[in-house]
């Protein structure tokens, strides 16, 4: 979430986290917490997802991981147009910023 904190500028105690095995992809519709989040003017959304053996998507190579975090970062970005997306792709010792 370092990175997060970094791009956002904001603190550890501002904002929520919400995850599971697959990270922001494995969500086919997005969450009651994103729509709370966005209903309260987050002004910032951040949809991050890993490869290097994802649990949550466990024969799928890293390429096509980032790929289906694409996918959900332009999906919503259109259910929550007032906000910034932000994608965090992590491989390795690095993490990719998405946009």
């Amino acid at each position: 979430m370092i990175e997060f904190e970094r791009v956002t500028g904001l603190a550890a105690d501002g904002y929520w986290i919400e995850s599971r095995p697959g990270g922001a992809p494995s969500w086919a519709d997005n969450t009651r917490a994103a729509r709370l989040a966005h209903q309260r003017g987050a002004v910032f959304m951040g949809w991050a997802a890993h490869g290097d053996e994802c649990l949550g998507f466990p024969r799928e190579s890293n390429e096509q991981v980032r790929s289906r975090l694409l996918r959900t970062l332009a999906k919503r970005a259109e259910e929550f147009p007032r906000a910034t997306h932000i994608g965090l792709f992590a491989a390795g010792e690095t993490v990719e910023l998405l946009s």
